[in-house]
């Protein structure tokens, strides 16, 4: 039963479709032309409407189970079977895309599939048809946020004991998430914050207000960024820690766990004592790459 539940999820989803779509044509066949022409080109427009509408109503009673938590990954647990349900209903829309671009692009179009998907918030803002998202009634993106193409915001998590992690993901008004950045459950994101291409967030994650993370960086579990803090391409921002408003950590720095940056002279100790451990570790490889030079000779 589990395993075929996607299959009449589906079934009637396209079978339903197909058959509102086709009514004006089984109903209003006549020798008038024009009439016949109206029929037809009332098809695309009937079946994008109840394919919307079928998938987002055979979602409803699953949209309960659409909740925080950790919760086993085993077909028959009460969750992860509404997430199941939800999942094959929303995959649906989601991977026809000629349908979900239409969706996107029609703001009164766009506004009704989120809404009948549980999404509970403002759509007044931009998402692309590839930028992943899914768990929408614990999604929460502020007005004017722009989610770019091929970024991920992720609700949830499978672990490898075999559950699944499932947050929600706030994003601010007019935040801005890059091309193939991550955003793991969790994680919010203040008004006006950038997250650069390619970015990861990692689960539990606090960017507060107009904080800008630059491209390739990893900001680690639980870890808080602080009001107007930029952050350099490529750095790293260890678990649990604390950077405080204001500051502006260099490109390819190392943040280690735990640390509690509150000022820039925090920030400038740390980067310093890098630099350093780094030039004495330069200086040992070139006294071995010079040791090794002369025995070959």
């Amino acid at each position: 039963m589990y395993n075929t539940l996607p299959l009449i999820l589906i079934s009637l989803m396209w079978c339903g479709s197909f058959i509102v779509a086709l009514t004006p044509i089984l109903l209003f066949y006549s020798s008038n032309l024009l009439v016949n022409y109206i029929c037809i080109a009332t098809i695309p427009v009937l079946f994008i409407g109840s394919f919307l509408s079928i998938a987002g109503l055979l979602s409803r009673y699953a949209q309960r189970g659409i909740i925080r938590g950790t919760f086993p990954r085993e077909p028959f647990h009460k969750i992860y079977l509404l997430r199941r349900i939800f999942g094959s209903c929303w995959t649906q829309v989601y991977y026809f895309k000629p349908i979900y671009s239409v969706a996107l692009s029609i703001p009164v179009l766009k506004k009704y599939l989120f809404r009948i998907f549980g999404y509970k918030h403002s759509t007044n803002f931009t998402v692309y048809p590839d930028t992943w998202i899914r768990d929408l009634p614990i999604l929460n993106i502020g007005e004017g946020a722009y989610l770019s193409n091929r970024a991920t915001i992720g609700t949830n998590i499978c672990l490898t004991d075999g559950n699944i992690l499932v947050d929600s993901v706030e994003v601010g008004k007019k935040g801005l998430v890059g091309h193939l950045a991550v955003l793991a459950p969790g994680v919010k994101i203040g008004d006006n914050v950038e997250v650069g291409v390619s970015a990861t967030i990692a689960i539990r994650t606090k960017l507060n207000e107009n904080s800008k993370i630059h491209p390739c960086c990893m900001i680690n579990h639980g870890a808080i960024v602080g009001d107007s803090t930029k952050i350099g391409t490529m750095t790293y921002v260890g678990v649990k820690v604390i950077l405080g408003p204001n500051l502006n950590i260099p490109a390819g720095a190392n943040i280690p766990g735990g640390a509690i940056v509150n000022t820039q002279e925090d920030v400038d100790r740390i980067f310093n004592s890098e630099s350093k451990n780094l030039q004495e570790y330069v200086s040992i490889l070139k006294e071995k790459f010079e040791e090794a030079t002369r025995h070959d000779y």
